[in-house]
């Protein structure tokens, strides 16, 4: 399949109404980073989906004698439930490790943000680089609403690790968050959450910044090659939290999420109203051609954070409130992707491409 002509080093695309943030050099991307990069993203793939089996694994271990097995699964879950904060030396010194070589593994990956970077919370002046300094202004609590989601979310991954975003809560899939390998993968490498809507509800009322990709499996059953898709039309119920609690919402682009795999198209009426509505996700999914479970590497990542949309507080916002807001959302982040469509595709590519909102 021929893959869409991506965009030039991340040094020639800088807009004026954008901050860069982070930027890999293509240039000084050596074959060890790539290889390390793929071992990054192996972890982080293969820990997701083995986590949905650790039931299975643990009940298999038992049944075929193999205690050893047993005893390890036991331990990692132990580990994984225990409370308190879990970044001590080791897992600081993983975190950097995913962190420097994750972005390497492709072609080359930037990070900006629209409105400046955001302030870290609870920090010194003196802890923070003299270049962000001038950006960092008070703000409202806020979301960060991350498309698409892609077939494994790599846009969301990489802000999950990034620096400037450390204190934010990254919230995902309930059953994932609770299965013990994912659990504690996340809690080693950034702030995890549940994207349970009580859950989501008391981060709110502690004060937490969210991050959620609300399209959810939906978003990733659309992912095409070919085709920039949000699922959002029906996405509705982080607006009215959002509302409810008095949070700004900032819409996300992960330009280049859509070219990481190849994806089965058609059939959308039963995989995202029978199979992802009972939270099973549809996807057929073939990425890198020797290892398909990778993500191609020949692909430029370019996540745009926007600016945020200040949001009124309001406790018990009517159904006609939560669509005129859900509406303005809708529109920002279609503004956000025409604003930026041209810096990655290049103007010819740009005339045609559209987001389509579903």
């Amino acid at each position: 399949m021929k893959l869409l002509n991506m965009a030039p080093p991340p040094s020639t695309t800088k807009s004026s109404k954008t901050t860069i943030a982070y930027a890999t050099d293509p240039s000084k991307i050596t074959m060890a980073d790539k290889i390390m990069g793929a071992l990054s993203i192996l972890m982080f793939v293969s820990t997701w989906i083995s986590s949905l089996l650790s039931p299975f694994l643990l009940l298999r271990a038992l049944y075929k004698g193999q205690y050893v097995w047993a005893n390890i699964i036991i331990g990692i879950t132990l580990v994984a439930y225990a409370p308190g904060d879990q970044k001590g030396p080791m897992a600081q010194e993983f975190h950097k490790f995913v962190w420097y070589y994750f972005p390497r593994y492709f072609q080359s990956l930037t990070v900006e943000y629209e409105g400046g970077i955001p302030p870290k919370k609870n920090s010194d002046d003196t802890s923070t680089p003299a270049s962000n300094q001038q950006q960092q202004q008070p703000q409202q609590q806020t979301f960060y609403a991350i498309h698409p989601h892609g077939a494994f979310s790599f846009g969301w991954a990489t802000l999950f690790c990034h620096p400037d975003l450390e204190q934010v809560r990254f919230c995902f899939a309930p059953a994932l968050y609770a299965s013990p390998f994912f659990r504690l993968f996340s809690r080693s490498t950034g702030t995890p959450g549940s994207a349970s809507k009580s859950e989501m509800i008391r981060y709110m009322k502690l004060g937490n910044d969210i991050a959620l990709p609300p399209g959810g499996f939906e978003e990733a059953t659309l992912t095409s090659p070919n085709h920039d898709r949000v699922f959002i039309k029906k996405r509705i119920g982080f607006v009215k939290l959002c509302l409810q609690h008095g949070l700004a919402i900032r819409p996300v682009y992960c330009f280049g999420e859509k070219a990481l795999y190849w994806n089965l198209q058609g059939g959308f009426d039963f995989r995202i109203n029978v199979l992802n509505k009972n939270g099973l996700p549809a996807i057929v999914t073939w990425g890198h051609p020797l290892i398909p479970l990778l993500p191609r590497s020949n692909v430029d990542m370019k996540i745009v954070v926007g600016a945020p949309m200040v949001m009124p507080k309001i406790e018990d916002p009517t159904n006609e409130v939560v669509k005129q807001w859900h509406d303005k959302y809708m529109a920002a982040l279609t503004k956000l992707f025409e604003d930026h469509k041209e810096s990655y595709y290049g103007p010819e590519i740009a005339k045609t491409t559209k987001l389509e909102l579903w």
